[in-house]
């Protein structure tokens, strides 16, 4: 892994640590028990939401769908009603007559007015027929209500427009009545190419905004409006609508621009109120049948069960805070307890313990703790006791200065009386063993040159000579190179010490002692052999579980190996009659 792959991956836990533990897990907590509780509201709220508006628009479609067929069926029979009267020959030969020039007579009038009597038809919501000519001249007029003459030839003007189909416009009358009227130019029968007039029927505008359109709503506000193609409202719930032009309200745009790209529905805003907008448009009229429906209705369905989702959440989130500082508590008190005893800097609270016996993680931390102080207070113990028995050998170690002084001083005093009387032995004896005790007490060195032991040795057989005199003597055949290797102190004089005890065990046995020390490559080799008796290696070892019997062969052994390695250790060869030979192996690292 590169570097820089190492120190982005370590970014975050890097920042995450400068953040105390109390506040991450606090924070962590919060998260994990929140955030799904409020995305999955959230998520709920919308799609329930987004569910039932859906449904709602459906609902409407569906609604429009039905009043569109149910207005065509109930205009369908007034249209049937139109093409009945404007096919018969009483219709066709009296228009045909005005327009031919001729004059308009109380025949021609009452003919169409016993026709029109003689065809079935039954509505209270019929006020008028109209028949008119092609110079607009009222051939036939069956109520008594009446229009502006400029908004009569408005109408004719639009059934015109509409022609061939039906047209359907919004009148107003003299007497203050709503009318919707129902208009179709009348053509030739035998040429169906040649105009000959107009017919129109009045009928209460309440057939279709009371018995059509009441029984249908979508909420306070909402509104089914009757627009025809050029923007005029014909029939709407909102009785304040009727007849008002909406060619340039943006609604009607919307409805007109929606209906070109084959849409049904749209939002918008509506007197300030956010509206869905929802039109069907009938072919056979050349109208638009809208409704209006403000947002809060659909929304209002939602409302109920989005407060029940709102209380469930509110409560979810409550337990979550409460199983948060739950388990934050049950978590962070420990860890309070441990870092306290961590931060314990006073005798009486270093020693108290955290006793904690929860099986979790972190009662095994405390308990852990515990016994690192329980260790901790031991190993203060031991540091006491060991200051103290440190102070005490560093005053052994001044007395021991003193007391070699001592010694030396009167072995020098011995050696000069030996010497006046003298008695040679006995001073040489004395200066070898002076010499033997400096090399002892005074230099502490464990590593010392071989020329060094060498000459320890033989101050050491000097003493014993005094000791088992004429009973063995030395040899030395010793290698010059060997004096440029470094070996632990006092490694020959407990062997040449075996020699002696066990050569010389016998009174009239004299034992020849041998010390060979040869350089072979990157290796000191060191022999010690004498002619002694002997011994059967193995026997010893069946007797002892020691690797040797003695104490000093065992140390010289042991201390070749600590410094060496296990190969180096000391090697015997003995045979019963023959002798015993010691050999020590010193590698190349010890040259000086």
């Amino acid at each position: 892994m590169s570097l820089n792959a190492q120190k982005t991956r370590e970014f975050f836990p890097n920042v995450l640590r400068r953040i105390k533990l109390r506040t991450r897990l606090f924070v962590t907590f919060l998260i994990i028990s929140l955030v799904p509780v409020i995305t999955i509201g959230i998520f709920s709220y919308h799609a329930y939401t987004q569910s039932m508006n859906e449904k709602v628009k459906q609902a409407a479609l569906q609604s429009i769908e039905l009043l569109n067929n149910n207005m065509s069926t109930q205009l369908g029979i007034y249209s049937d009603y139109i093409g009945s009267i404007s096919v018969s020959d009483t219709v066709q030969n009296g228009v045909a007559s005005v327009n031919n020039g001729h004059p308009l007579t109380s025949d021609i009038v009452s003919g169409i007015g016993k026709m029109i009597v003689t065809i079935p038809f039954q509505s209270t919501h019929l006020k008028n027929i109209r028949v008119v000519s092609n110079d607009r001249t009222v051939i036939y007029d069956l109520g008594y209500d009446d229009i502006t003459p400029q908004r009569f030839n408005e109408l004719l003007d639009n059934i015109e427009a509409a022609s061939p189909q039906d047209s359907l416009q919004y009148i107003h009358t003299y007497r203050a009545n709503d009318k919707i009227v129902i208009g179709r130019k009348i053509y030739d029968m035998h040429h169906t190419s040649t105009p000959l007039g107009y017919i129109m029927l009045y009928i209460d505008e309440s057939q279709l905004s009371r018995y059509i359109f009441t029984d249908v709503s979508f909420g306070e506000g909402s509104n089914f409006l009757l627009i025809d193609a050029v923007g005029n409202v014909v029939s709407s719930q909102n009785a304040e609508l009727l007849g008002e032009d909406l060619a340039d309200d943006p609604i009607f745009q919307q409805i007109t621009a929606h209906r070109q790209a084959g849409e049904n529905n749209f939002l918008c805003e509506l007197n300030g109120v956010d509206t869905l907008t929802i039109f069907k448009y009938n072919t056979t009229y050349n109208v638009y049948l809208a409704a209006t429906i403000p947002q809060a209705y659909i929304t209002n369905g939602t409302k109920t069960i989005n407060m029940m989702l709102i209380a469930l959440a509110a409560v979810l989130v409550v337990v979550s805070l409460f199983l948060t500082l739950l388990v934050y508590r049950s978590v962070m008190h420990p860890i309070d307890n441990m870092v306290a005893a961590c931060n314990a800097k006073s005798d009486e609270k270093i020693g108290l313990k955290i006793n904690d016996t929860s099986p979790d993680e972190l009662g095994f931390l405390a308990r852990t703790i515990d016994n690192m102080v329980n260790e901790i207070g031991l190993l203060a113990q031991r540091w006491s006791d060991d200051q103290r028995k440190m102070r005490e050998l560093e005053l052994q170690t001044l007395q021991y200065q003193i007391n070699p002084h001592f010694l030396f001083n009167t072995l020098n005093t011995l050696k000069w009386i030996a010497t006046l009387n003298h008695v040679t032995p006995v001073s040489h004896g004395i200066d070898a063993l002076s010499s033997l005790l400096q090399s002892t007490l005074i230099k502490k060195d464990e590593l010392i040159p071989f020329d060094d032991e060498l000459r320890n040795l033989k101050n050491y057989c000097d003493i014993q000579q005094l000791r088992y005199a004429g009973r063995f003597e030395m040899e030395y055949q010793i290698e010059d190179a060997a004096g440029y290797w470094t070996v632990p102190r006092f490694i020959l004089q407990p062997l040449v010490e075996n020699s002696i005890l066990h050569g010389t065990a016998d009174e009239d046995d004299f034992v020849t002692i041998t010390v060979r020390a040869t350089v072979s490559e990157n290796l000191l080799s060191i022999h010690i052999s004498d002619t002694g008796c002997g011994f059967d290696p193995s026997a010893i070892k069946e007797k002892n579980s020691e690797r040797f019997s003695g104490i000093g062969l065992s140390n010289v052994d042991e201390r070749m190996r600590l410094h060496y390695g296990n190969e180096y250790g000391l090697t015997i060869e003995s045979a019963p009659g023959i002798g015993t030979q010691c050999i020590l192996r010193i590698p190349n690292e010890a040259i000086r």
